[in-house]
Formats: C-alpha cells, sequence, structure tokens
C-alpha cells in the first residue's frame, strides 16, 4: 500500500509497524518445491468463491484471519492476529482497497498498492493459478504441489491429494508462505465482497470435496 497515505490514518505504533509490514515485499527467502517442476497436467478447479482461514508468514510478518474469494481480483481478509492487527478488514478490487480498522477507514486507489503488499501477492498467485488451465506438478509427502508463475513470480499451491483442497502457498521470492485450514466452497450469487451482516451460504464438506475432484480430474 502507499506506505504514507496509510500510516498517517493510524496511529498507534504497533499498528503502524504491523501495517507497513504488510505493504512491504519480504525478504525472506523460502526454498520449497525443490528442482522438480513435475508433468504439466490440469489444474485444480480454484476459479471459484472460496473461504478459507489462513495463516501467513512473510519475514518478521505472522498473522492469521480469514480470507475470501469472491471472484478474480475480487477478495476480503480479516486479521484476527497479531494484536496489533486483529479487526483489520480489507477489500481488495480493481478499483483498489477498502481498509478499516474500529473506526477509521480509507479508500486506496489501486495505483498506490504497492506490487510488493504480501496480500496482494497472494491474491495474484491464486487468480493466476486459477485462470491456468494445466500447471506443473509434482507429488510430495504434503501433497501435490502445483507450480506456475505471475508477473515473473513464481509460486507454488499445495493441495491435499485427497480433497484437492489448497493447503499451502508459497512464493519463495517474496518469502510469502501462507497455510490455508477449513477451506470451503461458498455458494449463491453473491461476486463481491458482502455488506456488515450480509450472510453468504457456502456448500457442505462433502459438497465441497466433490466439487475439486470432479473439477481436477484428468
Amino acid at each position: 500500500m502507499n506506505g504514507g497515505i496509510f500510516i498517517s490514518k493510524f496511529k498507534r505504533a504497533g499498528t503502524i509497524a504491523a501495517i507497513a509490514a504488510l505493504s512491504a515485499s519480504a525478504v525472506l527467502a523460502l526454498s520449497s518445491c525443490g528442482a522438480n517442476k513435475g508433468i504439466l497436467v490440469k489444474t485444480p478447479d480454484l476459479n471459484v468463491p472460496f473461504e478459507a482461514e489462513m495463516k501467513i508468514q512473510a519475514g518478521e510478518l505472522e498473522m492469521s484471519g480469514n480470507l475470501k474469494r469472491y471472484g478474480t481480483g475480487i477478495w476480503a481478509m480479516s486479521a484476527e492476529s497479531p494484536e496489533t492487527l486483529a479487526g483489520l478488514e480489507i477489500a481488495y478490487s480493481d478499483d483498489g482497497v477498502k481498509a478499516k480498522l474500529g473506526e477509521l477507514s480509507l479508500d486506496i486507489p489501486m495505483e498506490n498498492i504497492n506490487d510488493g503488499a504480501v496480500f496482494a501477492q497472494i491474491f495474484k498467485a491464486v487468480d493466476s493459478a486459477a485462470a491456468a488451465g494445466e500447471l506443473y506438478c509434482s507429488d510430495t509427502e504434503d501433497g501435490k504441489v502445483f507450480s506456475g508463475s505471475f508477473a515473473g513470480e513464481a509460486y507454488s499451491i499445495t493441495f491435499d491429494p485427497q480433497t484437492f483442497a489448497p493447503v499451502k502457498i508459497e512464493i519463495p521470492a517474496a518469502g510469502i508462505c501462507g497455510e490455508f485450514e477449513n477451506f470451503r466452497i461458498m455458494t449463491g450469487e453473491q461476486t463481491e465482497p458482502a455488506e456488515s451482516g450480509t450472510a453468504v451460504s457456502e456448500t457442505s464438506t462433502e459438497q465441497t470435496v466433490r466439487t475439486m475432484q470432479t473439477d481436477s480430474a484428468e
């Protein structure tokens, strides 16, 4: 995000540091997926509205929260930890980012969003995988690892071999590692972040598994 504009709106020192960390490129390099790219196969279908709990590590930043994908380039995220970020809500779309923390809110145009923002890189990597018909896949002890790239940034997404639900995403050059938990497909006609109090219905776990398996069949 644009550090000068955004940070001026949030006065607490801890929050300032945390927001700055969210907006900066991480410097920690992660090694994963090895040199073996595997074989080119059909990508599990991520081009669906979904919700998941997520834990993110990027450099010294560690955070957790709820993540929702409504469509390509349309996301929402709410932070639960660390304490300095708890309650932060982000709505992301082609128009930019709407950020809210308590009674403070801010609209940031897309042209002012830092390309290295952690959340933006995760969104773009998943959207890239969702748009890909095929990606390189290799089997590991953690699951099936699908590898691709967006704007020159390599990423890998690990899927559970039984449910074909994503369990981990890594963007090594940016030092980003995220873990998905309780992944579920959202149903209904909601195509953008819901207004406060608007519920989005969800499929059952069984239907989620069946959908992912069907769409991921070779």
